[in-house]
């Protein structure tokens, strides 16, 4: 039989994340995808099947950060179409308190949420770009609306805090506003940072996800 005369029955390829997902297998996954021609989705997305039977992981930093650097990566490498969380419910929750997995006080958002806010903050109609990093322990992914002059950069830095210089924007990128989620911050606002040349510095804190949106003057034509 030959299995190939059925691949136009093949609407999409989707897959899991769990464990495994280093840069290599994402690659294969990518590859698939562009062999068939037909859009990449992860259709469930976290790093551990088995984390409902000790919840208590769900608050833990690294695992987050994990989670996050992952789904990264997998924009990176993959370009998928989407990742499906899984899932949003009590028994993998991103939220804590009111009891969930017998945790107290007050319902409130954990790392995990706003990890998937920030992400999910990249504005409609926007696509990958290709970027790359030269230090380890930091994965990067970049998308842009071209059209509508709207670029984001989104970093997760799993080491110590490092200066980094961002090359290659486009000379219309004047201003990019940054967020940074870890511990103790859930998607908050830092200051403007000032693109000259297609160049922006800035400083990346330690063990934490942050992400860059552009600022742009419309474009007025006369």
């Amino acid at each position: 039989m030959n299995f190939r005369t059925d691949f136009k029955y093949i609407g999409a390829i989707s897959f899991h994340s769990w464990r495994g997902c280093d840069n290599w297998t994402l690659s294969i996954w990518a590859d698939a995808a562009r062999e068939l021609n037909v859009p990449l989705l992860v259709g469930e997305g976290s790093t551990d099947a088995a984390a409902h039977r000790y919840p208590d992981i769900f608050l833990q930093p690294t695992s987050a950060l994990n989670e996050i650097d992952m789904y990264l990566r997998i924009g990176a490498v993959c370009q998928a179409g989407s990742i499906l969380q899984w899932q949003l419910m009590a028994d993998y929750s991103v939220m804590a308190g009111d009891g969930i997995y017998h945790t107290k006080g007050k319902l409130r958002p954990t790392q995990r949420f706003w990890n998937l806010k920030q992400l999910g903050s990249t504005p409609a109609g926007s696509f990958n770009l290709p970027i790359s990093c030269d230090r380890p322990n930091v994965s990067c992914v970049a998308f842009s609306n071209i059209a509508n002059v709207i670029y984001s950069i989104h970093i997760v830095n799993n080491g110590a805090s490092r200066q980094v210089t961002l090359k290659g924007l486009p000379n219309s990128v004047k201003e990019l506003q940054i967020y940074v989620t870890d511990p103790k911050r859930g998607m908050e606002k830092g200051k403007w940072l000032q693109a000259k040349d297609g160049v922006v510095q800035f400083m990346l804190d330690a063990g934490c996800f942050t992400s860059l949106f552009s600022k742009n003057e419309p474009t007025i034509k006369r």
